[in-house]
């Protein structure tokens, strides 16, 4: 056979090329996938460099799960249409994948900073000041009785959680209005809400205005925020300062970080007024 050796990789070559051991070479050629360009009369066998851009479909393909059996299949019969028609599909799954790697990989920073949030946060003290606007997504009003009823309140959350798509939104906390908490109703949730950068989500965007916020951080189970509510109370009362808008409870430290109850961390961010 009249083969000029310099213009072909033997086997430990190819492989050496396409980053796999020589055992993968072997196992392409014993199912038909990839089979050297020639074998000499000693039983080596070489592989053209024409043969790297089929290496690389069938590991492109083999990375995005695709089985041998159907990369095969596609080498046996392929045609340029062939081609076009698996690289779009193949890219209008890969986009699928990056969006949802993208939403976890921003859900891991969004648990990063509510972590450490939760980690600094002082106990039993209580703060003033001035914050600017955000934008939020904001459930449906909630029946107040369901938040007694443990069932339909996860029926409830899961169906807000369901309804929020954007990639860039916060995660889930709860709204209680100024009526609720002045008659000491702290656990009758009004609404769920989720703060999002997106301005444009219409019409589920609405909006914590700016203004002045007392802010209190409830260390202990939910069950027992009650407490941290009437000492805030008491201390708008000491600075002369009342309720002027809804209570947002946001989760800083909670079951995914906390087995103890007793650890978990609620922050609770209150609009109020000048008496």
């Amino acid at each position: 056979m009249n083969k000029n050796l310099q213009n072909y990789f033997s086997t430990g070559e190819f492989a050496k090329l396409c980053g796999v051991n020589k055992r993968t070479l072997f196992h392409y050629n014993d199912i038909g996938l990839l089979c050297p360009d020639f074998t000499d009369e000693n039983g080596y066998r070489y592989y053209s460099h024409h043969q790297i851009d089929v290496f690389l479909i069938i590991f492109i393909l083999k990375e995005l799960k695709v089985p041998l059996k159907e990369i095969k299949t596609y080498l046996d019969e392929r045609t340029p249409e062939q081609l076009l028609e698996l690289s779009k599909q193949k890219i209008s799954e890969i986009n699928k994948e990056i969006n949802k790697l993208g939403y976890m990989k921003y859900l891991l920073e969004e648990t990063i900073s509510f972590t450490n949030k939760g980690i600094n946060a002082p106990c039993d003290e209580f703060m003033v000041e001035e914050q600017e606007e955000e934008y939020m997504i904001r459930s449906t009003l909630l029946n107040e009785e369901n938040s007694k009823d443990h069932i339909m309140w996860m029926c409830e959350y899961k169906n807000f959680m369901n309804s929020i798509q954007p990639k860039d939104i916060s995660f889930i906390g709860t709204m209680i209005s100024k009526e609720n908490i002045i008659s000491g109703n702290y656990t009758h949730y009004s609404y769920f809400f989720t703060k999002t950068s997106n301005k444009n989500i219409l019409p589920s965007i609405a909006v914590k205005l700016k203004g002045m916020y007392a802010v209190a951080y409830h260390h202990g189970s939910y069950e027992t925020t009650y407490k941290t509510y009437n000492k805030l109370l008491e201390f708008l009362e000491k600075k002369h300062l009342r309720v002027n808008g809804f209570t947002y409870e946001e989760y800083l430290i909670d079951e995914v970080a906390a087995r103890n109850e007793n650890d978990y961390i609620t922050q609770i961010t209150v609009a109020v007024e000048e008496m």
